[in-house]
């Protein structure tokens, strides 16, 4: 019976031969455990495995490990532990781009497994975080801060097009794998039906927009020194009255639905808006005009990134109070209708 791993968390049977019943998924448990061990023996992962565990309500939020993170494949892990299921998520990506660390933590794992780059990482709160396909320069052991870049996307993996493949499990116990996309505040995937999408690329000109040009800076070239980073989303930075505005409209939000307002990106660099072009064509702004190169724009998850639910009724109600706006191209009405961005006009 032969047997491959197309990722980090999916095992398949290629043999078609007959065999009881019974014998046959033992044979399969047995042969499966085994792989399992001898793919992720160097990643230093436990070898008794469960196949999902639900996502804690308490979990932690993360940084995107990429800007403007598009879910292509969701998380749909299998019934056992030993038959074929998707143990993560699929992110779209380029091939090159940078990865960032989701939270503050140590290398656990970088190399290959059955022939694709793939890395780990251990988060300070107990958590692993795989990775693939991906490259590291970092060592095992190196540790890092939340949003500094730890790899990059390699080759290969089991999209059709480019992807990242990220896995979640604790690190103490029973390997179970958990849904990762409630820690990057976003429950599901929102994409924008085709029959909406834009003649033309948008650029954030807008008479109700907040974002814009200040300090003689330029776009996507604004120095670190002049910006501030999140308190409630580390990693995320913005301009100093913006994010100390971001601040307190976050703890106003966390009285409310005791969270944090989820973060999904802030500030972008040019090169991140060269990438991001390259991956979204003309749904992303030209690079050197995003109103998220001026770090007065946020796109915020944890149900925010939905029209009607709670979360986006409270930041329409109170977020002006704080100097935050939803500009109107992107409100349900508008001409690109995004739930998620928000801006600074103050």
């Amino acid at each position: 019976m032969d047997f491959f791993v197309d990722s980090p968390h999916t095992v398949r049977s290629t043999s078609a031969r007959a065999r009881p019943a019974s014998s046959r998924l033992r044979l399969i448990a047995a042969m499966t455990l085994m792989v399992v061990a001898l793919t992720f023996a160097e990643a230093g992962a436990p070898v008794r495995t469960a196949a999902a565990e639900p996502a804690s309500d308490a979990q932690p939020t993360w940084v995107s490990p990429v800007p403007a993170m598009e879910i292509t494949e969701a998380f749909d892990p299998p019934s056992e532990a030993w038959l074929k299921g998707h143990r993560g998520i699929d992110v779209l990506t380029v091939r090159g781009e940078p990865v960032r660390a989701p939270a503050a933590g140590t290398i656990r794992f970088r190399g290959s497994v059955a022939g694709t780059a793939t890395m780990s990482i251990e988060t300070d709160s107990g958590y692993v975080i795989s990775f693939q396909p991906a490259d590291s320069a970092l060592e095992m052991g190196e540790a890092f801060p939340a949003g500094a870049e730890i790899a990059t996307v390699a080759e290969g993996g089991h999209c059709d097009e480019s992807c990242l493949h990220i896995g979640v499990w604790k690190s103490a116990g029973v390997k179970k794998y958990i849904d990762p996309t409630g820690f990057f505040g976003q429950e599901q995937s929102i994409l924008l039906p085709l029959s909406r999408r834009p003649a033309e690329e948008h650029t954030g000109d807008s008479t109700t927009s907040g974002a814009g040009a200040w300090g003689g800076h330029r776009n996507g070239r604004i120095p670190a020194a002049a910006m501030c980073v999140l308190e409630s989303a580390l990693g995320q930075m913005l301009r100093c009255d913006a994010q100390a505005a971001f601040d307190r409209m976050s703890h106003a939000y966390e009285a409310r639905f005791s969270t944090p307002i989820s973060v999904t990106d802030a500030y972008r660099d040019y090169d991140t808006q060269v990438i991001l072009k390259r991956r979204k064509g003309r749904m992303a702004a030209t690079p050197g005009t995003s109103n998220h190169g001026w770090a007065l724009a946020v796109d915020l998850g944890g149900g925010i990134n939905s029209f009607g639910t709670a979360e986006h009724q409270w930041m329409r109600a109170n977020a002006p109070k704080f100097g935050w706006i939803h500009p109107g191209w992107a409100r349900q009405s508008g001409s690109l209708p995004e739930p998620w961005h928000w801006e600074f006009r103050k």
